[in-house]
């Protein structure tokens, strides 16, 4: 959920409001010059990182989605929340973030120059795919929990039907919750919408729902379900930790790639904008870090596919099966690759991941044999 403040728009807006502080502002705008270093680092920061973060993104959640859907991923009714999730990413990677990131500088102003029905599809499609994005990882987080404290409940009661009518009513109430915070939107000249303060009050209601309750719920559930594997691995082995360790990872990147953003948000609403005309120098600082929060989550809608390549061995073979890279995925480079056994050996701490390849394996011979 963005707006279009920039540091032109501060200045101006600042500058130009009150004839009798035009004098000392503009004396005044020499000892901020510090300050705008700051905010420029910023900006090319956020301009720069973006569309390698898009480059990088779409094609990698694209390649996951095809992993979660082929048919050793997909008996995992959970496979269903991951190919969504990714594909959810997409969406967002394509739409709003690119959005954001050809109106900062190579299409100038395209949102706020454009019609009013253009800032708010901007700020409805980010929040929807914000919202899906969160609520299908709280759902993953769910699923981890109930795997591992209640496992025989997960296999009898819970199949891929029911994940999928979990995703479509999470994506329904996703595409209806923002519907009024998008007619505020609308409503508002040059898609200023920090100066909005109903857009303020609105926006910070679906800032906690989007992210601080699915935050802390997510945190809650991580942890027993760590606490859970930790104490099943010193008691007996388990044959879907490395599964576990996957979601687990997924889950705590959401909410550190996020976290950011939230504080970054309120800290905004809370003290910056109210002195939005009498404070400069905090405003050039807001703006910068706004754009580092920005950035820091929208690396949470790319990096999935790398932690699932990191933390599961299974992910990762099937990957290279797509690309046709026979070579990577026999024994032999894995026995002699350091980064392989690393891992290996890794997964084999939490509960022995080659033993459950193998008995998959077993499984899929004996499926053909029949």
């Amino acid at each position: 959920m963005n707006s279009s403040l920039s540091l032109s728009t501060i200045i101006s807006t600042t500058i130009s409001d009150s004839d009798d502080l035009n004098g000392s502002l503009v004396d005044d705008w020499g000892n901020y010059k510090a300050y705008t270093k700051f905010y420029y680092i910023t900006d090319d920061v956020f301009f720069y990182a973006n569309p390698i973060l898009i480059i990088v993104g779409i094609p990698t959640h694209a390649l996951s989605m095809i992993i979660f859907l082929r048919k050793r991923m997909r008996r995992y009714p959970v496979s269903v929340f991951m190919a969504m999730l990714s594909l959810t990413n997409i969406l967002i990677l394509a739409g709003p973030v690119t959005m954001q990131w050809l109106n900062h500088k190579v299409l100038i102003g395209f949102v706020v120059t454009g019609s009013r029905f253009l800032c708010a599809f901007h700020v409805y499609i980010d929040l929807v795919g914000s919202s899906i994005n969160s609520w299908l990882i709280l759902m993953i987080a769910v699923e981890r929990y109930l795997s591992v404290t209640k496992p025989f409940l997960i296999r009898t009661s819970f199949n891929r039907q029911q994940a999928w009518i979990i995703v479509f009513s999470v994506s329904l109430v996703a595409m209806i919750a923002p519907l009024g915070l998008a007619i505020v939107a609308s409503k508002v000249d040059n898609c200023l919408l920090f100066f909005s303060k109903t857009y303020q009050i609105i926006g910070s209601i679906q800032i906690f729902f989007i992210y601080v309750l699915p935050s802390i719920l997510i945190l809650t559930l991580s942890i027993i379900t760590v606490h859970k594997l930790r104490n099943r691995i010193r008691t007996s082995g388990s044959r879907r930790i490395h599964i576990s360790v996957m979601l687990i990872a997924v889950s705590f990147s959401f909410i550190t790639f996020t976290m950011p953003y939230q504080v970054c948000w309120y800290w905004l609403f809370s003290t910056a904008i109210g002195s939005v005309k009498l404070n400069l120098k905090v405003n050039i600082i807001n703006i910068g870090v706004r754009y580092i929060a920005l950035t820091i989550r929208n690396l949470n809608y790319t990096l999935n596919f790398f932690l699932y390549s990191l933390t599961s061995i299974v992910f990762l073979k099937e990957a290279f099966t797509i690309a046709h890279c026979n070579y990577f995925i026999n024994e032999s480079f894995v026995g002699r690759n350091r980064a392989f056994r690393r891992a290996r050996r890794l997964l084999s701490v939490y509960g022995g991941g080659e033993r459950e390849q193998q008995e998959e394996e077993q499984q899929q011979q004996q499926q053909q044999q029949q």
